[in-house]
């Protein structure tokens, strides 16, 4: 008991220093996207740079509600009203006592709130790094600098002709031939590269389309659509055929499992769609030029991966990796670095890594309680 004490205050420091990291690097990200960066020269006779000044359709308060604050409450609902047959940690223990299963379910919603805040700081701090390094003119620069055309006729007839007095028809200025008083905002019309709205959008909303997938596999994990070569029938009948065969009918049932239906992935995918549909308000609202939403719609994606891959969620492996580590493949886990019988809770199984179910009192449930209780399930394979 003194052990596992121990390991319950080692691994509640350890997600402390996780939120300390990730609410630090969300302030440094805030930090860094109120300094003045960088201005690049720009051709104030550029139609790239002269659409008209548009107010944003999704304002920032709205981008935080549905990238960060819906995500952050779906997924806590979802953590707290699982069943228990879907938490990894306890997939062959069906008869866990309930203050095990609300242990996990809190891990669970501490892993997932985790993998969001990570996502989300990424985005952020990698955005307002990359926007004040850049420092690329808006598609409505013009209509907020309010250009000052004698000073630009000036640059142009002195500095910016071609051989021989030829004038020049590209001519760059700096941002000091603006004559608008509204500094703040003029410092933001510099900041187009990459795109803040899609990079936030699609890295809350991606890792909200990840985890309501992982979720779905572990929670319909008995679907099944399609009749595959090898079945739990086949298995069965497995007596009546050569050894062969059968080793091939539990190769297959590893290696193609069951299938989820197909209203499954509306859901899964409607949080990405929305994410497109604000990465698109940038590009009508003439806030970026399209590789700026591009751009930052990668960036958003591709922390999405990290956050999730980080808390090891069964999605970032996909769907058959997903449901081995979910402890839904027994006989792909015997004899799987040696792990016996009756060891399950050391195996890393999706949300839940390595040794945390012992960590969070598991081994000590089962030496307290009658064994026979927590006897594994053995499972056959599925379709």
């Amino acid at each position: 008991m003194r052990s596992s004490t121990l390991d319950l205050v080692l691994v509640t420091l350890r997600y402390a220093l996780d939120w300390i990291l990730v609410v630090g690097f969300t302030l440094a990200a805030g930090f860094v996207g109120n300094i003045d960066g960088a201005r690049r020269p720009f051709n104030p006779y550029d139609p790239a740079f002269s659409f008209p000044y548009h107010d944003d359709t999704v304002s920032v308060i709205l981008l935080g509600i549905v990238a960060i604050l819906a995500p952050a409450v779906i997924m806590l609902l979802l953590c707290l009203l699982i069943p228990r047959s879907a938490i990894p940690a306890l997939a062959n223990y069906p008869n866990a006592p309930s203050s095990l299963v609300w242990k996990h379910k809190l891990l669970n919603w501490n892993r997932a709130w985790l993998g969001l805040g990570l996502t989300d700081a990424l985005a952020f701090f990698i955005s307002n790094c990359l926007k004040n390094v850049f420092g690329k003119p808006r598609p409505h620069m013009i209509s907020v600098c309010q250009p000052d055309w004698n000073k630009v006729a000036e640059i142009v007839n002195t500095t910016r002709t071609g051989p021989l007095g030829v004038l020049a028809w590209n001519p760059l200025v700096t941002s000091d031939i603006c004559t608008t008083t509204d500094h703040e905002k003029l410092s933001e019309a510099f900041r187009s590269f990459p795109s803040g709205h899609s990079a936030m959008s699609f890295s809350g909303l991606t890792y909200l389309s990840i985890f309501l997938y992982s979720t779905l596999v572990l929670t319909l994990s008995s679907t099944s659509t399609t009749k595959l070569p090898y079945s739990t029938a086949d298995t069965k009948r497995s007596d009546d055929s050569n050894e062969k065969d059968s080793e091939n009918s539990h190769r297959a049932s590893r290696l193609h499992p069951p299938s989820l239906p197909l209203i499954t992935f509306v859901i899964v995918i409607a949080a990405f769609c929305l994410a497109m549909w604000i990465a698109a308000t940038r590009y009508l609202d003439f806030k970026h030029a399209g590789i700026d939403i591009f751009s930052g719609s990668l960036l958003g994606f591709f922390s999405a991966i990290c956050g999730a891959w980080w808390y090891a969620m069964p999605a970032a492996g996909g769907v058959a990796k997903g449901r081995i580590r979910s402890g839904y493949r027994e006989d792909h886990r015997r004899g799987r670095r040696g792990v016996a019988d009756g060891d399950y809770d050391r195996e890393p199984r999706g949300p839940i890594s390595a040794g945390e179910g012992m960590l969070l009192g598991h081994r000590e449930s089962v030496d307290e309680h009658d064994q026979s209780k927590f006897e594994p399930q053995r499972s056959t394979p599925m379709v």
